[in-house]
């Protein structure tokens, strides 16, 4: 025998031969070692599958036990934190802000959770702001209305009571008409007081609407003036409480500016509706004034001003001495369409 014999059958068996030698040389025997070999690479991988095969599925199922448990445990723990984050946008959402989100974990979920509290802190912030301006917004509007419908009415009292003593001594008759009316406008002044506290509408608006109420302060103006008043108007629809109201005031704030001021031997009233806006225009042949020189001073015509713009609409003054004064009230009536 050589060294090495390789002999290679048809049925994938190979044969190793080596030669057993003495120390003399002599052949003493010989070495066989059988080798089943696959055939080709597909035998090579089934063999090689099969032995290893039982180790990758335990591997398989040792993993898979593992990531069910290990996702369980972190499932439970966003759920967790997932029902606190709920739990606090649910008071959130009914006002409660006090309710914060303890998750001081570094992952997305803490920093959503921080980031939410920071919101909800700005939230009741921005709430604590909008209470404080509105009640200085409800004061401001009380004080406009206590100016433009109290006021108005003790001054008109003030003044027919000084024109009924004036005249108590030589023509009682007509001491007493004036009398009549101040104890008319004091019981109006005590109705819008009543009004200002139930927070309803002006109590000459009531159950009439705008024109109508603009016809009986005209006739009860001109009573109480001698100021010729007329009323006129273009167009007739029902108009939102809010609009009626600032209309009404604006009409009371120029009239009670007349009385004072203007000198007027007469004075008109033109309203004019669409589907789309309101236009009050208020004009007298008085003896006018310098519009720089007064606009926006005073509580009136700041009252008048603030009250359109609140509605969106304008207030413009035209008078120049001499000329007369003319008011133009305008409101936009679609932003109210679906009230």
């Amino acid at each position: 025998l050589s060294d090495a014999n390789y002999t290679d059958s048809d049925s994938g068996v190979a044969f190793l031969a080596s030669p057993i030698l003495a120390d003399d040389g002599q052949t003493l025997g010989a070495l066989i070692v059988t080798l089943r070999m696959p055939a080709n690479n597909s035998d090579i991988f089934t063999a090689s599958l099969a032995a290893l095969g039982p180790i990758i599925l335990g591997a398989l199922l040792l993993t898979s036990v593992a990531g069910t448990i290990f996702g369980f445990f972190a499932a439970r723990g966003y759920a967790r934190r997932l029902s606190n984050l709920t739990a606090a946008a649910d008071s959130w959402s009914q006002g409660d802000f006090s309710i914060m989100v303890q998750d001081k974990s570094a992952d997305e979920i803490g920093l959503l959770a921080r980031r939410l509290n920071r919101m909800a802190q700005e939230l009741q912030t921005l709430l604590q702001t909008r209470q404080e301006l509105a009640m200085l917004e409800e004061r401001n509007r009380l004080a406009r209305d206590l100016h433009d419908s109290v006021k108005q009415q003790v001054f008109a009292t003030a003044m027919q009571t000084g024109a009924a003593r004036a005249l108590l001594e030589n023509n009682p008759v007509q001491a007493k008409t004036h009398l009549q009316e101040a104890e008319q406008l004091a019981q109006l002044a005590q109705q819008e007081l009543t009004e200002l506290i139930q927070e309803l509408r002006p109590a000459a608006l009531d159950g009439m609407g705008l024109v109508r109420a603009l016809r009986n302060l005209a006739d009860s103006w001109t009573r109480q003036q001698n100021i010729p008043t007329q009323v006129r108007v273009q167009g007739d629809r029902p108009l939102p409480l809010h609009i009626e109201q600032a209309l009404y005031r604006v009409t009371q704030e120029a009239l009670m500016n007349a009385a004072k001021h203007s000198r007027a031997g007469a004075l008109d009233i033109h309203v004019a509706m669409s589907s789309d806006d309101v236009t009050l225009t208020i004009q007298d042949n008085g003896q006018g004034f310098d519009v720089a020189q007064v606009s926006g001073t005073g509580l009136g015509l700041y009252s008048m001003h603030e009250r359109l713009a609140a509605l969106g609409g304008s207030l413009q003054i035209e008078s120049r001495p001499g000329a007369g004064t003319t008011i133009v009230a305008h409101c936009p009536l679609v932003r109210y369409e679906k009230v």
